[in-house]
């Protein structure tokens, strides 16, 4: 019976020093919160004071512009790995070069888009592009353009892919229409409420 013990004893210390392998390998994990924050560590690629932007590059190199307020701006520097929690950057109407921006079913959202010419980039540009809508009093929406490098229908994102291996991963607000015939790709155009910073910690 000892014997017995001392094997299962044995099995299940090995299958834990597996588990923590495998997590250790993982790497720093995004979370996720029911509200669309999300936190994570993150290096700071850019800092646009003037804007109050601030560009930070995720644990999988994937990329994010945040809005951020004075008081967390002046606590950071470029090339500082932080703490961020943000509310995602989300898509409000998408459309391919071939048609006109469809909206979400918010009659707000129509009407940002009346005033709203949405320009696609060059062929030659290789990242994604960030542009300001004609129309737009603000930076809080922004236009954002490029090839669909992955699509996730079942959490709703659409992933570009620009140099150097980094992405950036946008979720489509619920309503959009035209993302289900969404293909990788396609070149496309989002109109997109940029995130914002919720909090900002340095590491």
């Amino acid at each position: 019976m000892k014997v017995l013990i001392a094997a299962v004893r044995g099995v299940f210390a090995f299958a834990v020093s597996i588990l923590f392998i495998d997590e250790s390998k993982a790497g720093p994990v995004q979370l996720e919160s029911d509200a669309g924050v999300i936190s994570m560590v993150a290096t700071v690629q850019a800092i646009d004071v003037t804007n109050q932007l601030v560009t930070v590059v995720g644990p999988n190199n994937n990329w994010v512009v945040v809005k951020v307020g004075p008081e967390h701006i002046k606590l950071i520097k470029v090339k500082e790995r932080i703490t961020i929690s943000y509310a995602d950057e989300v898509a409000t109407a998408l459309r391919k070069y071939d048609g006109p921006p469809k909206a979400t079913e918010n009659p707000i959202a129509a009407d940002e888009l009346a005033d709203m010419n949405m320009n696609a980039p060059t062929y030659a540009e290789q990242d994604w592009v960030e542009a300001t809508p004609h129309g737009a009093r603000e930076l809080t929406t922004i236009e954002i353009s490029d090839t669909v490098a992955a699509v996730n229908r079942n959490r709703r994102t659409i992933t570009f892919a620009g140099t150097g291996g980094k992405t950036r991963t946008i979720a489509i607000a619920p309503g959009v229409p035209g993302f289900e015939d969404v293909q990788v790709g396609d070149r496309i155009v989002l109109l997109v409420t940029r995130a914002v910073a919720v909090d900002i910690r340095p590491v």
